[in-house]
């Protein structure tokens, strides 16, 4: 059977599951192929570096459901530009072709699984923005960075409600047995607030933050982006809100805060 009507088969599996259960279900299908993939995947990155030879990579960038946009180069271009670093001897890849739709889990998802994947795998990736509901997503997944790392406490303070910050407790959670559980047999322990905001996800398909005083743990994670110049130049994200955040095993994380400075201020 091929990928395509494998794809087929399952969604026809999957068309009456709530949000949740279609992404689980995709990482447990999926994860064979994607897993494949990403091996090759690296060998290709680590092959496109040494074509590119002299010329470093200052940053690397994948923005999730941005639109695709013909001007993603035009973009690295302008922000290397205005932190004045040379184009033509510094290479900064903005992808903007990454889409994921949980209400549509085929070839497309699968592939941009594989791309993020791979390259948080290969230490590739600095920068990964979403719409709310993916970056949320992936950072259940513990895979950026405490901002708190890179901001003055000063600096968060003044960005205000336009940090995002995610609980610590429900990163635990979901990393935990009791989750696992969850996802076999449907039940949770309702007094459990972590447990709850899952499943209150998974039949919305859209999730609510746990207000910041109520964190256990709060950890800034990423800056929310509205009304960015930017992007704005570029059509990316048009009339929509994002969130950007630095990959916790980001080689590049001076760059990478000088994006996040950039689509933010700019």
């Amino acid at each position: 059977m091929s990928i395509r009507d494998e794809v087929k088969e399952q969604q026809d599996k999957m068309k009456d599951k709530d949000f949740k259960e279609k992404w689980d279900y995709f990482w447990e299908y999926y994860k064979f192929h994607v897993m494949t993939a990403v091996v090759a995947l690296l060998f290709i990155i680590s092959g496109v570096k040494s074509m590119l030879g002299e010329k470093p990579t200052y940053l690397n960038v994948i923005l999730v459901n941005s639109a695709p946009s013909s001007f993603e180069n035009t973009l690295g271009k302008d922000f290397l530009e205005a932190t004045g670093v040379n184009p033509s001897e510094n290479v900064c890849f903005i992808d903007t072709t990454a889409v994921l739709n949980p209400d549509n889990i085929d070839e497309v998802a699968i592939a941009t699984t594989q791309k993020i994947t791979a390259n948080i795998a290969a230490k590739e990736l600095d920068v990964l923005g979403a719409d709310y509901n993916n970056f949320f997503q992936y950072a259940g997944q513990d895979v950026f960075a405490d901002l708190s790392a890179y901001y003055s406490e000063k600096d968060l303070e003044a960005m205000g409600d336009s940090v995002l910050y995610m609980d610590a407790g429900y990163i635990e959670y979901i990393a935990s047995d009791e989750y696992q559980d969850y996802l076999s047999n449907g039940t949770y322990d309702e007094n459990n607030k972590y447990a709850v905001l899952c499943a209150e996800a998974a039949k919305s398909g859209s999730y609510t933050n746990l207000p910041k005083e109520e964190m256990k743990k709060p950890v800034p994670v990423g800056i929310i982006i509205n009304n960015s110049k930017a992007y704005e130049k570029t059509g990316l994200y048009s009339g929509q809100t994002s969130v950007a955040g630095i990959i916790a095993n980001s080689t590049r994380t001076e760059a990478a805060v000088k994006f996040l400075d950039y689509i933010y201020q700019n």
